[in-house]
Formats: structure tokens, C-alpha cells, sequence
């Protein structure tokens, strides 16, 4: 459902909080559907310039499609005997860097971050941030003058220094750890994991990181790590421990991921923790101080499964699918490979 301020008064807030940019003005409609790489396990999504994509798996490859075609090809392709049932994990969270046009992929259990040409592919750079399979490089936000990168198995965040005009450092281990403080560990952690989405407001002065574990937002000085936990009213819809039919602990609800930042509108992506119906991107307006902010409602629609990362082209949403439910990779014929996707969301349909 579509609100207006007659059926929903927060609403008029939205409107005025986001401005109203098409991605369709000027030249035909934009696909709701986007094909991604068949077989290619989802997790990173990124926009560049104009209307060009990269959808990054967890074997490593990266495609590369024009949002307004539907068009696409490999850029970077997957790493050799990548293995899903041996937890082999190549790249997470993507983000490019405009002025420089640098793809910059997140790791995974490698440890480390990789730099591409996002017209060519060509590798520019590694970056090691911890040794192999001791971290777990999430989620990426870029500012005037660094790289941030998160850490899913500790409280740690990655900066990595960054020049005039995006130029990158050329020492492999220029990154250094912030660890986060304050707030940050505080609530019930349920998985045992920490940092997720992360996005930074244009000045670069201040970070908003997802704890996954706790189902939370905070803000952070990304000089110093301090971490002051978001009050959200009414709270995230998160992951939660309920019970199945014979009493059981079970842990339901759905998994906080991504964040996408415009404004002072945070979109939030979550993922069904036990079924894709639970996928949500939930809607947070953020006070002046952003240590508050108000859950205005979400965002649904039956093309998301499994949601994983997203990036926002005029006033939509593109979200990938990682299909968490369904098998991540090809079969023999005549199941074939499994299909994968990008969804459009409009960012004003907010029930």
C-alpha cells in the first residue's frame, strides 16, 4: 500500500524527508525484475555511475548489469573450486568510489579487501585487514578521505585511508583497527556476531553501523570507536527467541543486514530468518542528533528473497536476492542452476 498523508500522518514526513527523484525520467521504464548470474550465491550489491550495477557473490564473481536494459556480463570471475558446502566465502559488501570509479569488495574470511576497475575488472589492489579466517570483512562505507569496513566476528571496524580525488594507498597494509566501544556490545547477542551494514552521512564526521547480534543501530565516531546505541521508536523488527510446538527454544524473526543511508532516512534490510516472508526493508527517520529516530514502517513486496544488500537509484530501492532457502549454486540437468536477482522497490510504498 502506497501512503498518503490521509491514511498514515507520518508519512507527510517521509515525503518531505526524501526528495523525489525518478530513475525512470528521461528515457523508458526501469525493470522491477533485474536478472543477476545464475548459480552465483548473492551477498554484495553496489551501484557505480549512471545506471550500472555489481552484484557480488560469495565465489567471488562479480556481474556487472545496466539497471535500465537488464543486460549484464561478468566482470570478475569466480574464484577457482569454490566450494559453498566447505564455507568458502570470497567477497560480502561492495561500494564504489565515484571519483576514482574503484569497485572496492569486502573479503569475507579472507580477511582482506580487494580494489577493481569497475569499467574493466582489472585488480588494483589488496589490502590485508586480518589474517585469513580469523575475521569476517562485512560491509563497506566510503568517505571523502577513508574506507570503513566492518568486522562480522568482532567489534571492530577496518579504516582505510584515502586521498584527494579517491587515490588509494599503496602500502597492502595501510588499513588499521578501530575498536568499538561505548554502546556497542550492549543487549543480548544472539548469534555472537557484531558489525554489519554501515553507512557514513556526507561529511564523513559520523558512521551508523547495524549489530546484527542485537538486532541494533549505532552511531559512531569513526575517530575514536565510540559507539552510542540509536533508541528507535518503536523498536526494530529484529531476530527474537520463540518457541516451537513442543516448547522448544527457537530463534525467529528477521536478521538485520544492509543499511542504505539518504538524507536522514535510514533503510534498513532484513532478511526472514526462517522463511522469505519475513523480509522487510524497515524505514527510520533519524533525528538531528542521530540518537533517536522513529520506524515509520517497512517495505515489502513478494520479489524479495532473502534480501541482502542494497542501493538506492532515484527514488528506488534495489535490493539483491540471495535465496537463502533455495540451493546456492548448479545442479546436474534438469535442475539447472539456481536463478538469482535484483528487485526495485519504490521507497514511498511504506506500510
Amino acid at each position: 500500500m502506497k501512503i498518503t498523508p490521509t491514511k498514515f500522518v507520518p508519512s507527510a514526513l517521509i515525503l518531505l524527508t526524501l526528495p523525489i527523484l525518478s530513475a525512470n525520467a528521461g528515457g523508458p521504464a526501469f525493470s522491477k525484475i533485474v536478472p543477476a548470474l545464475d548459480g552465483a550465491p548473492p551477498e554484495g550489491f553496489t551501484i557505480g555511475k549512471g545506471h550500472i550495477a555489481y552484484n557480488g557473490s560469495i565465489d567471488g564473481s562479480i556481474y556487472k548489469v545496466d539497471l535500465r536494459s537488464g543486460e549484464g556480463e561478468i566482470l570478475v570471475d569466480a574464484e577457482p573450486g569454490f566450494d559453498v558446502f566447505a564455507g568458502d566465502c570470497y567477497k560480502l559488501g561492495m561500494r564504489v568510489d565515484k571519483r576514482s570509479n574503484y569497485l572496492f569488495a569486502a573479503g569475507c574470511q579472507i580477511g582482506n579487501v580487494y580494489v577493481f576497475d569497475a569499467d574493466s575488472g582489472d585488480e588494483i589492489m589488496q589490502y590485508e585487514l586480518t589474517p585469513p579466517f580469523e575475521s569476517v570483512i562485512n560491509d563497506i562505507a566510503i568517505t571523502r578521505d577513508a574506507a570503513y569496513f566492518t568486522d562480522y566476528s568482532s567489534p571492530t571496524i577496518f579504516r582505510l585511508p584515502l586521498s584527494k580525488n579517491g587515490r588509494i594507498p599503496e602500502n597492502a597494509n595501510a588499513a588499521t583497527p578501530i575498536p568499538l566501544t561505548g554502546d556497542f556490545e550492549a543487549g543480548t547477542n544472539l548469534l555472537g556476531v557484531f558489525g554489519n551494514g554501515i553507512v557514513a552521512t556526507p561529511d564523513g564526521s559520523t558512521l551508523i553501523i547495524g549489530h546484527s547480534g542485537s538486532s541494533k543501530l549505532f552511531r559512531v565516531d569513526p575517530t575514536t570507536g565510540h559507539a552510542d546505541e540509536i533508541i528507535v521508536d518503536p523498536p526494530l523488527e529484529g531476530l527474537f527467541i520463540g518457541a516451537d510446538d513442543d516448547g522448544s527454544p527457537i530463534l525467529d524473526g528477521t536478521f538485520l543486514d544492509a543499511i542504505v543511508l539518504r538524507d536522514s532516512v535510514l533503510y534498513i534490510l532484513g532478511a526472514g530468518w526462517n522463511t522469505a516472508d519475513d523480509d522487510k526493508v524497515q524505514v527510520v527517520v533519524l533525528d538531528d542528533d542521530m540518537l533517536t529516530g522513529t520506524n515509520m514502517g517497512m517495505i515489502t513486496d513478494s520479489a524479495m528473497d532473502g534480501i541482502a544488500s542494497g542501493a538506492l537509484h532515484g527514488d528506488s530501492l534495489y535490493v539483491n536476492n540471495a535465496r537463502y532457502f533455495n540451493f546456492p549454486g548448479c545442479l546436474p540437468e534438469p535442475d539447472g542452476c539456481t536463478e538469482y536477482w535484483m528487485t526495485k522497490l519504490n521507497i514511498y510504498e511504506v506500510q
